[in-house]
């Protein structure tokens, strides 16, 4: 069937101006929402370091109680320059003594890993007082900033794997049978301290750069009489 010129003339169709329009008013839409789209990307990457940083936590809690232990929670920055991922990097881990020993033993042999190496990419640990004013509204009256607090004498060390070296991790969290959290010194003379509240400052970073938005950051609190862990969040 042949159609005449005047019916081909009205057949629907596009002309290439229109598709250019179209194609630009796509762009537009795009170029509107690509900063949206990224900005929820970001966040996502202090939802996963709270997800990570309390479920460490809680878990180390819950097993030192109900399995009658004391469990040492480590917390670790690498920079970009000395992670297998090639970006800042939070780790921490739980440990054990091999005997149940309350105090870290000074026997490297004798601290075994009670979990998994947990790793947050593009996140590190920072001071809590350097966080904007919306973050630091958030902190409980009393507490000790992890980032900063005084490094255990006698460190965790983690002897890594294929996928990440060897680490020593010195800043850490001792959680007991009776439940509380401690400030573990790593002192054979001093002994675990005590506070009202820890406090962990998470942000994404890149090559140890704070990102400025709020929204890229977090705390996470560990009541110290109870062990109990609650995040907050601007």
């Amino acid at each position: 069937m042949f159609l005449s010129r005047k019916a081909r003339a009205h057949v629907s169709g596009f002309t290439l101006i229109e598709l250019v329009m179209v194609m630009a008013i796509m762009l537009m839409v795009l170029g509107f929402a690509a900063p949206s789209v990224v900005g929820i990307l970001k966040g996502k990457k202090i939802e996963q370091a709270l997800s990570t940083v309390t479920g460490v936590l809680e878990q180390a809690r819950m097993e030192a109680a109900t399995q009658n232990a004391y469990l040492w929670t480590g917390f670790l920055n690498v920079a970009a320059k000395d992670s297998k991922s090639g970006v800042d990097e939070l780790w921490l881990m739980t440990f054990r003594g091999k005997s149940g020993e309350s105090r870290i033993p000074s026997v490297a042999e004798d601290i075994l890993p009670v979990t998994a190496l947990q790793r947050v990419e593009g996140v590190n640990m920072v001071e809590v007082l350097k966080m904007p004013d919306l973050v630091k509204a958030l902190l409980p009256a009393t507490y000790k900033d992890v980032a900063v607090a005084t490094k255990s004498e006698t460190k965790l060390t983690w002897k890594g794997t294929a996928a990440s070296g060897a680490r020593e991790f010195d800043r850490i969290l001792l959680f007991t049978p009776r439940g509380e959290a401690l400030w573990e010194t790593g002192s054979a003379t001093v002994l675990p301290l005590s506070e009202p509240n820890f406090v962990v400052g998470l942000a994404r970073t890149q090559n140890g750069a704070v990102a400025p938005n709020e929204r890229d950051m977090a705390i996470v609190i560990v009541a110290g009489v109870t062990g109990r862990v609650s995040v907050g969040r601007p």
